[in-house]
């Protein structure tokens, strides 16, 4: 298996654990951050073994946010490129917003667990997955604000569809922390534990009822929500509509109903390579 600098990848049956792995740095997206991240999470999405994702974090905070050499490397030449860095800076931040966005085109879900602080690109990224848990003690913040930045790689167009628009304003506009109390009271956070431990505890056993389902119908699932998400009720009947007409798959019904009469793990069929 790769090995990786800012990351563990483990595999636990059918459930990959994603583990940001720099501690001693708070988790800070360096550039081998974003190299890595999407390179893990688009193989496990090609593979289509895994049926669940579960990203996690070591030692007392989730993610600091982006690391400051970041501002020390390719960014100091762009910004000093006075004729080209409107156009250089729109490629530099595609690069980062695409490097999250793998998540939301994954046909796996991925459960967010996070620990301590979770600031800046750290709130970027687990603004992308699809659920959130959090220890009590955990707390975000839209950070950039009080950097002078207007928080670019992905917070706003996804925080803005989980909480109320009038939260995130007040957010953005203060830069100020948002404790996991008030998260979880939003719905921004699906559940809170008293320790890291249990929240750990708690995602996979989530990831393994969700695994238990077949890996079609999930991703499925996935999709149509994103799609209704984005768009009307009624282009959202549309789409469902298309969807279960072009993929209905009758052996993982039948499978689905045996194994429910006679509470066993289904058979289902597993999600095909990407090409």
């Amino acid at each position: 298996m790769k090995e990786y600098s800012c990351f563990k990848l483990l595999t636990e049956k059918n459930i990959s654990h994603v583990l940001l792995n720099r501690p001693e740095k708070r988790n800070s997206m360096n550039l081998d951050f974003w190299h890595e991240f999407p390179e893990i999470i688009s193989k496990i999405n090609q593979e289509g073994t895994a049926q669940v994702i579960v990203l996690s974090s070591t030692g007392p905070h989730f993610c600091s946010g982006l690391d400051v050499s970041l501002f020390q490397s390719d960014l100091v030449n762009i910004v000093n490129d006075e004729e080209h860095k409107g156009v250089l800076l729109m490629d530099y931040i595609q690069i980062l917003q695409d490097a999250l966005g793998v998540m939301q085109e994954c046909r796996i879900p991925v459960i967010s667990a996070i620990q301590g602080g979770c600031i800046g690109g750290g709130l970027d990224l687990v603004c992308a997955s699809d659920i959130r848990l959090g220890t009590d003690d955990c707390y975000f913040s839209i950070l950039e604000t009080k950097l002078g930045l207007v928080a670019d790689v992905g917070t706003f167009p996804r925080l803005v569809k989980l909480i109320p628009d009038g939260l995130v304003r007040e957010l953005a506009f203060t830069g100020r922390q948002f404790s996991g109390a008030e998260a979880l009271a939003s719905g921004f956070l699906n559940n809170t534990y008293p320790d890291q431990e249990r929240m750990i505890k708690a995602a996979f056993g989530l990831a393994e009822t969700i695994a238990a389902n077949a890996p079609l119908t999930v991703h499925g699932c996935k999709e149509a929500i994103n799609f209704a998400r984005d768009h009307s009720t009624e282009e959202g009947l549309k789409w469902v509509k298309m969807w279960n007409s072009s993929m209905l798959n009758m052996n993982d019904i039948e499978e689905g109903f045996r194994a429910s009469v006679t509470k066993k793990p289904g058979k289902f069929t597993t999600l095909p390579q990407k090409i």
